[in-house]
């Protein structure tokens, strides 16, 4: 089974060529366009997508042995609506015109099924922590059938939070990266930040304080490598607190973490660290599929496959901003 899988969600423009769940060819496009307004303009990204979108779906089928595809997948969101709707657009009138199946897939749940298909199998009940720009979520996973939200950030998310606190110390944009790195140079105990939510038993979040009172310490003087570790380490022991509590609670077996943030090397590092103390199996993404990619979408699409070999998505499958509930499954329509 060769899926053509393609992600538009937000600023990465991404296609992935998958047999089963194994990639044979992949590309993504990451979005300059946006650095010199501090942040993601939706018309501007739509806009890149249109033109990126037709040549990197080329040159992955050139890098392939064959262009035969037997299913196209897309995600449907959540996201910009806008960025949504070129990829969704292309796959559904790909999958049309070539008389083949098209599937709807859920952002979030592409995100957890980067895992899917891995050297070793996960091994359920599974606790996942989804943690990038938009999204900071535990979930319980009894399956890839589906995973239930047992709490989510109740503001902003920890990517969110974690570049707009490199954006006011001057860092650039995206400042998650740029604050992880001047992080290894600081103290994270020289400055002293509130840790919001900080009960490991609630399964929910909050990062806009967090971001205030980073922001007052910068104004007051805090040095970037200083106030840089000092967050960072704030950030990192609140979702490790919670998602290993939470494993704990539901007596998980593995603990899977997706999401842009899981790029964070200090998060890497103590996860690793807790995981093999508390006797957890840990699954990490590489630091390439941390972030937006096709093969995570790929994979998602390849689960709903392998459980019905018939699914498909009706193409008046359309693009949404948001995802809420509290079971999420990767295909969006059926």
């Amino acid at each position: 089974m060769r899926i053509l899988a393609v992600e538009t969600s937000c600023d990465d423009t991404a296609v992935a060529l998958l047999s089963s769940c194994g990639a044979i060819a992949e590309r993504v496009h990451s979005q300059e366009i946006h650095e010199d307004h501090g942040g993601v303009v939706p018309e501007l990204a739509s806009r890149d997508h249109m033109k990126v979108l037709p040549i990197l779906v080329n040159e992955v089928l050139q890098s392939a042995d064959s262009s035969e595809i037997d299913v196209y997948a897309a995600t449907a969101g959540p996201g910009l609506v806008g960025s949504l709707l070129v990829g969704l657009s292309w796959a559904k009138a790909a999958a049309w015109s070539s008389g083949k199946r098209f599937l709807g897939i859920n952002h979030l749940a592409a995100h957890l099924h980067i895992h899917y298909c891995p050297d070793r199998p996960v091994d359920f009940p599974a606790a996942a922590l989804i943690v990038s720009g938009g999204h900071t979520s535990i979930f319980r996973m009894d399956s890839w059938k589906s995973a239930v939200l047992l709490g989510s950030t109740r503001d902003d998310a920890a990517g969110e939070a974690f570049d707009k606190t490199a954006k006011i110390m001057g860092l650039g944009y995206p400042g998650g990266a740029f604050l992880d790195a001047a992080a290894d140079d600081g103290d994270p105990s020289a400055v002293r930040l509130p840790s919001p939510m900080g009960d490991r038993t609630v399964p929910e979040f909050s990062f806009s304080g967090l971001k205030t009172a980073a922001k007052l310490a910068w104004e007051a003087g805090a040095s970037v490598p200083d106030l840089s570790a000092s967050f960072r380490r704030t950030v990192v022991d609140l979702l490790i607190s919670k998602l290993l509590h939470q494993a704990r609670r539901i007596r998980a077996r593995s603990v899977l973490v997706a999401g842009g943030v899981c790029a964070n090397s200090l998060l890497r590092k103590e996860l690793r660290l807790e995981c093999r103390q508390q006797g957890f199996s840990l699954f990490l993404p590489d630091r390439v599929h941390a972030t937006d990619n096709a093969l995570m979408v790929g994979r998602a699409a390849a689960a709903v496959l392998d459980r019905d070999p018939g699914a498909s998505s009706p193409n008046s499958c359309n693009a949404f901003a948001r995802w809420s509930g509290d079971l999420l499954e990767p295909l969006t329509c059926q």
